[in-house]
């Protein structure tokens, strides 16, 4: 999957994101063959599906784009520490110990979101 084809199906996917989770039983190859013109719903990937850091960084950034989040506790994007964690997930934590997160299939948590 090339990374602009990940950032066009985020672009979908964040703007309508919600703490629900995905349906895992959706094939990776459903992902990768989908256009941007198809629902949301239709474009999840599997926890198979591994995000590298630069595309997790890329999804936290439209995230914070289309809900119009200026900083991440004070601090821009470039400036969290950036952990790798189990099963593809990454997280994006600033000096003040707030964290984001970005799971293998591009949902984010938030600072304050419930815990799933």
């Amino acid at each position: 999957m090339t990374e602009q084809k990940l950032i066009t199906q985020n672009k979908d996917t964040t703007a309508n994101s919600t703490n629900d989770d995905t349906d895992s039983s959706e094939s990776s190859s459903s992902v990768e063959n989908s256009s941007s013109s198809e629902s949301s719903s239709t474009q999840s990937a599997t926890s198979s599906t591994a995000l590298t850091e630069s595309q997790a960084r890329q999804v936290l950034k439209n995230w914070a784009d289309a809900d119009n989040v200026d900083s991440f506790g004070g601090y821009s994007l470039d400036e969290l520490e950036t952990i790798k964690g189990e099963n593809g997930n990454w997280s994006f934590v600033n000096d003040d110990g707030l964290s984001w997160g970005v799971s293998s299939t591009g949902k984010i948590h938030a600072p304050g979101d419930p815990i799933q």
